[in-house]
C-alpha cells in the first residue's frame, strides 16, 4: 500500500492503569507488515494510582491529564501531520476533555491534524460498577475516579462540545473541528456495559470482550484490532485540513420530502447535529413517566404552542431536560427541524444555527464582530420555511439569554418570541419566576414524579430485581419522586444484584436502599457514616442543590443560601416561616449581617425562584402566620444538613434555629389549648433541633445554645404531655436526662431538673405512681437545695409529688397535709387565682373525695370552675377538664348520677385530644361508672365498656392500671347480666 504521509497512532490508557495495558496491541501493531512503512505507535502514559500514600504528592485531575496530553502532542509529535487517538476506559474521557478545552479557548484549528478518535470501553455516561463501594471508601479521594461516576458535570460539558463541534462539526475553525469518532463496548463488560460505552456517540459498535480483553487482542483477526486498523486506513486517506471529498446526501427530512430547503453547506462541511442528548443518556433508557409530563409534551408539540416561548422550570434533577429531549425527539420524527443549545456553548451553537440556516461564513463572522449576532439568528429563524423547535437547555442564569444592556424578559436577546408561525422555543431552567421570563413566556412547573410513577421507574430500571411494588413506592416517596435520584438508586441496586457483590452498607434492594437514605436523613447531624451526598452521588447533589446555590451567591443573594441551610436544620415537616423569621434572632445572628425585612423577603423570593422551596397556604388554619408554610424537597433537606459550612459552624446554624423556635413560642404556654395550633406546627422542628444540639454529634462549643436547646426540649415535652402524647414526650426527655453529662450538664443542674420534672409528670399521667414518686422526690430535694422550698419550680415539683402520693391507696392523709402547705405557699408566691394555684387546689379536692369528704370536694371543684370562667380559661384546658372529672365523681358519690352524666358528657365534648389519649379514656371509664349509677342503663354501660377495653388493649401495656380495672369491671358485669 503506497502511502506517503505517515500516520501517528497514540494509545491512551485508563484509570488505575498504565501503558502496559497496550502490550498486546503494541506488539501486533509494530509487527504488522501492512502498517510497518506508514504507522508509528506512541504510548501516552500518565499517573493514575489507586491510592496516593505520600502526603506531598497529589493525584492529577482529568483536566491536568488532558493538558498533559496536549503537551505530549505539541512536543513529541510536533511534526506529525496525521494523528489517530485510541483510548481505553477513562482515557476516552481524557481525550474528550482535551478536545473540548481546545475548542473552548478558540484553538480548534490546532486539532485539524487529528484524523480519527477511537474509544474502547469508555464510561461515556459514567461507570456505575461498584459505585457505592468506590464512593464510600474513605481512602478514596481520587479526582480521576470521581469523573467516572455517573452524571459528572465536567464530563458532560466536554461531551456536549465534542458531540456538537467534533462529531457533528461542519468546518475547521476556532471553535469546531470535524473528527470521525468511534465508540466500542465489550459484550461481557460488567464495569462499563456496552450501552454506557456507546453512550451518545452515533458510530461504533459492540465486540466480544470484557473490560480488559477489549484492548488485549489475541491476534490480528480480533475485532478491536481490525477496528483500529480501519481507523488508521481512514486517517491515511482523510482530506488534509478539510479539503472536499465528494457530493453529499440530502440534508434534511424536509428536503427529502420535497419541501423548500436552505442552501447546502459548503464542500467538506458536515451537518449540524439536530440535538445532542442531555447528560444522562438516551431515550432508549426508559419511557417518559407521569401523565402530567406526557400531557405537557403533547401540548408543547401542538399547533397552539407555536409562536411562543415555553419555560420548563423545576428543581435540579426533576427531569426538565428529559422532557425537552422527548419533545425534540417527537418533533424531529414529525419532520420539524430541531436545534438543541446547551448553555456552556451558547455562542458556538448559535453560530452553528446561523450557518445551518444558510448564512455565509463572512456574514456570521461580521455579525459576531459587530454585536448583531442575536438579530441575525432571529431574522433567519423567523424566515425559516420549515417548522422548527429551538431548545435552550439548563438556562439557570436567564440573563445570559438576554441582550447585553437589558433583561431576558425584554425579548430582544437570544430568547425571543418567534414571529413565524413555524417556530416554537423551549427553555429548561431552575428559575420559575414569571417576571424573570416576561409575560409573553409560558412557565410550566415540572413537579417530581408521583409515588406510582416513581415506583414504575424503579421497577423497570432494575428489571424487577429490587423488590415489590409497595417497596418501590416507599423508596419513591423517600426520594421525593426526583427522577435523577430514582435512576441512581435503581442503577446501584441493579449493579449490586447483577454483580453479586457485598457492600458494608447492606444495600441490595429497594427496602435496604430506603433504609440507608432514612438513616442519613433521620439521623442526628454529624453522626458517623456516609452522608447523603455519598449515598446518592455527589454529582446528583451538585445538580439538585449546588448549581442553584452557586447562582444565588453569584447574584449577591448569599443570604438566601444561608437561610435555606437554616431551614434544613429544622424538620422535613412544613415550616411556618412567618412565625420564625423575625427579630431579634435573625438580625443578631452572624450568618445574616445587616439583614432587614426587605432582604429577608428577597432571600425567600430567591429560594422560590430556583425551586429550592415551595410555598403554599394551608386551608382551614385560623392563625394567618400558621397558614403560610414552606417545604423543602427531601433530597435538598437531607443534603444541606450535611453542608460543609453547617458542619463547620453548627452553633451559628443550629443556635439560630433554636432561637427562632423559642422566640415564636414565647408567652405561648404549651399547657393551654389556645396555643396548641402553634405548638403543633412547631413541635416537629423543636424536636429536631433540640435533639440535634444535645443528642447528635455536632460538638457545640457554645454552652448558651445547649442551654437554650434544653429549655426548648422542656417546653416541647410540656406540650406533648398536655396533649396526651406521652410516648413521644418520654422519648424526648429520657435520653437527654441519661446523657446529660455528654453535653456538659449534671443531673442536678437546674436545666436538667426541669426535664426530670417532666419525666415525673409522664410517669404520673401513665399511672406509674411508684416511678413518679421516686423521680419527683429526688427533683424536689435538688430544687429545694438549689432554689429554695417556696420557689415556683420547687412548688410545681412538690405538687406533682403530692399527686403521686395521693393516687396511692391509703396515703391520702399524707398527701392532704403536703397539698395544704403547697396551696398556702402558692397563694403567697403566685396569687389565689393563678392557674398553678388552682391546679394544686384541684389535687386537694381529689384528696378530699378520696378521704370520703364528697361535699367538700364538690364545693372546691365548683369554686375552681367558677374562677376559670371568670378568667376566661378555655373549657378544653386539660386541668379544667380534670376538675370536671373530679366533680363528676363527687356528684356520683353523693347519688346524683343524672347531674354527674351532664358534667362528664360536657367534659368529653370539650376534650381537644384524640379519643384514645390517656385523659379521654379515663373520662370514658368515668362515663361508664355514671351510666351504671342510673337505673336501666347497664346494657349501654356494658357496650361503652367493651369499646373502651378494645381501645385500651390497642394503645396501652397489658399491665396498665386503667386497662386492668376496666377488664375486671367488664367481666363482673358480664357475669351478673342475665342470659
Amino acid at each position: 500500500m503506497a502511502v506517503r504521509t505517515r500516520v501517528h497512532l497514540v494509545l491512551v490508557h485508563g484509570l488505575f492503569s498504565s501503558a502496559k495495558v497496550w502490550t498486546a496491541f503494541h506488539t501486533l501493531l509494530t509487527t504488522d507488515p501492512e502498517l510497518a512503512d506508514w504507522v508509528s505507535v506512541h504510548l501516552f502514559e500518565y499517573d493514575s494510582p489507586l491510592v496516593r500514600l505520600r502526603p506531598d504528592r497529589r493525584v492529577a485531575e482529568t483536566d491536568d491529564v488532558a493538558d498533559q496530553l496536549g503537551t505530549f502532542l505539541e512536543t513529541e509529535l510536533a511534526e506529525a501531520e496525521r494523528i489517530v487517538l485510541v483510548t481505553h476506559s477513562q482515557g476516552g474521557l481524557v481525550v474528550q476533555r482535551f478536545l473540548a478545552r481546545k475548542l473552548w479557548v478558540g484553538e480548534g484549528r490546532e486539532l485539524a491534524r487529528i484524523k480519527h478518535f477511537t474509544m474502547f470501553a469508555c464510561p461515556n455516561t459514567g461507570s456505575g460498577f461498584f459505585l457505592t463501594v468506590r464512593s464510600w471508601l474513605k481512602i478514596w479521594n481520587n479526582p480521576q475516579e470521581k469523573q467516572l461516576r455517573p452524571f459528572d458535570r465536567a464530563v458532560t460539558e466536554a461531551q456536549r462540545t465534542v458531540l456538537s463541534a467534533v462529531v457533528h462539526g461542519r468546518a475547521y475553525g476556532d471553535q469546531e473541528c470535524p473528527i470521525p469518532v468511534r465508540a466500542y463496548g465489550g459484550s461481557a463488560d460488567e464495569i462499563v456495559p456496552p450501552v454506557v460505552a456507546r453512550g451518545v456517540f452515533p458510530k461504533g459498535g459492540v465486540v466480544t470482550a470484557d473490560h480488559f480483553s477489549i484492548v488485549q487482542p489475541a491476534d490480528r483477526s480480533a475485532a478491536p484490532y481490525r477496528a483500529v486498523r480501519t481507523a488508521l486506513r481512514e486517517a491515511a486517506h482523510a482530506p488534509q485540513d478539510g479539503e472536499g471529498d465528494g457530493p453529499r446526501a440530502p440534508r434534511s427530512a424536509a428536503e427529502a420530502a420535497g419541501r423548500p430547503s436552505l442552501p447546502p453547506p459548503a464542500a467538506g462541511e458536515l451537518d449540524l447535529a439536530p440535538f445532542p442528548p442531555p447528560p444522562y443518556g438516551t431515550l432508549e433508557e426508559g419511557k417518559l413517566k407521569g401523565q402530567q409530563r406526557l400531557g405537557l409534551v403533547a401540548s408543547l408539540l401542538s399547533e397552539q404552542a407555536r409562536q411562543q416561548v415555553h419555560v420548563l422550570s423545576g428543581l435540579g434533577g426533576s427531569g426538565k431536560s428529559r422532557l425537552a429531549l422527548e419533545v425534540a425527539d417527537r418533533a424531529q420524527r414529525a419532520g420539524r427541524r430541531v436545534w438543541w443549545v446547551s448553555m456552556p456553548e451558547l455562542s458556538l451553537r448559535m453560530r452553528m444555527i446561523a450557518r445551518d440556516l444558510g448564512a455565509p461564513s463572512i456574514t456570521v463572522d461580521r455579525a459576531w464582530l459587530l454585536g448583531t449576532a442575536m438579530d441575525l439568528v432571529w431574522t433567519l429563524l423567523n424566515a425559516c420555511p420549515d417548522p422548527w423547535v429551538l431548545i435552550f437547555d439548563n438556562a439557570d442564569d436567564p440573563e445570559r439569554l438576554g441582550p447585553r444592556d437589558g433583561q431576558v424578559a425584554d425579548g430582544t436577546g437570544w430568547l425571543r418570541r418567534p414571529q413565524s408561525p413555524n417556530g416554537t422555543v423551549l427553555v429548561t431552567s431552575r428559575v420559575r419566576r414569571q417576571q424573570t421570563w416576561g409575560e409573553s413566556s409560558a412557565v410550566h412547573h415540572v413537579a417530581p414524579l408521583g409515588e406510582d410513577d416513581g415506583a414504575s421507574m424503579l421497577l423497570e430500571r432494575t428489571g424487577g430485581l429490587g423488590g415489590t411494588n409497595e417497596q418501590a413506592r416507599r423508596l419513591s416517596r423517600r426520594l421525593g419522586g426526583l427522577p435523577l435520584a430514582l435512576r441512581h438508586a435503581a442503577d446501584v441496586i441493579r449493579a449490586v444484584s447483577e454483580s453479586q457483590i457485598s457492600l458494608d452498607s447492606d444495600i441490595r434492594d429497594f427496602e435496604t436502599f430506603g433504609r440507608a437514605v432514612a438513616a442519613r436523613v433521620d439521623a442526628a447531624p454529624g453522626q458517623a457514616g456516609p452522608d447523603l451526598s455519598e449515598l446518592l452521588g455527589r454529582e446528583i447533589v451538585e445538580k439538585v442543590c449546588g448549581i442553584a446555590m452557586d447562582l444565588l451567591s453569584r447574584q449577591e443573594r448569599a443570604q438566601a443560601a444561608s437561610l435555606l441551610k437554616v431551614f434544613a436544620c429544622l424538620s422535613i415537616a412544613p415550616v411556618p416561616y412567618r412565625c420564625l423569621l423575625g427579630d431579634p434572632p435573625l438580625s443578631q445572628s452572624p450568618l445574616f449581617p445587616g439583614i432587614t425585612p426587605a432582604r429577608t423577603h428577597a432571600a425567600l423570593a430567591g429560594l422560590e425562584e430556583f425551586g429550592l422551596v415551595d410555598f403554599y397556604e394551608r386551608e382551614g388554619v385560623a392563625e394567618r402566620d400558621l397558614a403560610h408554610v414552606l417545604t423543602l424537597h427531601p433530597v435538598v433537606h437531607g443534603v444541606l444538613r450535611e453542608d460543609p459550612e453547617v458542619r463547620d459552624r453548627p452553633a451559628d446554624y443550629y443556635g439560630l434555629a433554636v432561637r427562632m423556635v423559642i422566640r415564636a413560642t414565647r408567652h405561648r404556654n404549651p399547657d393551654h389549648p389556645a396555643n396548641w395550633p402553634l405548638w403543633a406546627a412547631l413541635a416537629p422542628h423543636a424536636l429536631e433541633v433540640s435533639r440535634a444540639c444535645l443528642l447528635g454529634e455536632l460538638k457545640l462549643s457554645d454552652r448558651t445554645v445547649r442551654t437554650e436547646a434544653l429549655e426548648l426540649a422542656r417546653l416541647t415535652a410540656r406540650y406533648l404531655i398536655a396533649t396526651g402524647l406521652l410516648g413521644p414526650a418520654y422519648d424526648l426527655v429520657l435520653p437527654m436526662v441519661e446523657r446529660c453529662a455528654s453535653f456538659g450538664f449534671d443531673v442536678d443542674d437546674r436545666e436538667i431538673l426541669g426535664l426530670r420534672h417532666e419525666q415525673g409528670r409522664i410517669h404520673l399521667d401513665r399511672e406509674q405512681l411508684s416511678q413518679a414518686e421516686e423521680v419527683l422526690s429526688r427533683v424536689v430535694l435538688a430544687r429545694t437545695r438549689i432554689l429554695g422550698e417556696d420557689d415556683a419550680d420547687t412548688l410545681a415539683s412538690r405538687h406533682k409529688l403530692a399527686r403521686a402520693i395521693n393516687e396511692q391507696e391509703g396515703r391520702e392523709a399524707e398527701a392532704e397535709e403536703m397539698l395544704r402547705s403547697i396551696v398556702e405557699a402558692e397563694n403567697e408566691v403566685r396569687g389565689r387565682e393563678h392557674y398553678d394555684t388552682l391546679v394544686v387546689r384541684h389535687t386537694l379536692a381529689r384528696t378530699m373525695r378520696a378521704l370520703g369528704r364528697h361535699g367538700e370536694a364538690e364545693a372546691e371543684a365548683w369554686q375552681i370552675l367558677d374562677i376559670s370562667r371568670r378568667n376566661h380559661w378555655p373549657p378544653s384546658t386539660p386541668e379544667i377538664l380534670r376538675v370536671r372529672e373530679t366533680l363528676t365523681h363527687a356528684l356520683l358519690d353523693q347519688g346524683r348520677a343524672t347531674e354527674a352524666e351532664q358534667v362528664i358528657r360536657e367534659a368529653l365534648r370539650d376534650a381537644a385530644q384524640p379519643p384514645d389519649s390517656n385523659m379521654v379514656m379515663r373520662f370514658r371509664y368515668t362515663f361508664v361508672l355514671v351510666l351504671l349509677g342510673i337505673v336501666g342503663r347497664t346494657p349501654e354501660a356494658v357496650n361503652e365498656l367493651k369499646a373502651l377495653v378494645r381501645d385500651l388493649t390497642r394503645v396501652v401495656a397489658p399491665e396498665h392500671p386503667l386497662l386492668v380495672q376496666a377488664r375486671a369491671l367488664l367481666q363482673k358485669l358480664l357475669r351478673e347480666m342475665p342470659g
